[in-house]
């Protein structure tokens, strides 16, 4: 894992912050909590405070850690 990727696949349940970019060029920012992580797609999948779920590619992180509190 990337050092500036602090979320491991372990940390479901904790409230954790992306940013993040998509293959397309897209960067993007996902704070919530990590609702599961799909391994076969190698994807976090964070539940915004909102309700909607943000899927963000473990390759695509720019920088990811889990938020104190």
């Amino acid at each position: 894992m990337d050092a500036r990727n602090q979320v491991s696949p372990t940390d479901v349940g904790k409230r954790v912050s992306f940013q993040f970019e998509l293959p397309n060029g897209f960067l993007g920012e996902a704070v919530g909590v990590l609702e599961y992580y799909d391994e076969q797609a190698e994807t976090y999948v964070v539940r915004r405070k909102d309700g909607s779920l943000a899927r963000v590619p473990r390759r695509g992180v720019r920088f990811g850690k889990v938020v104190p509190g």
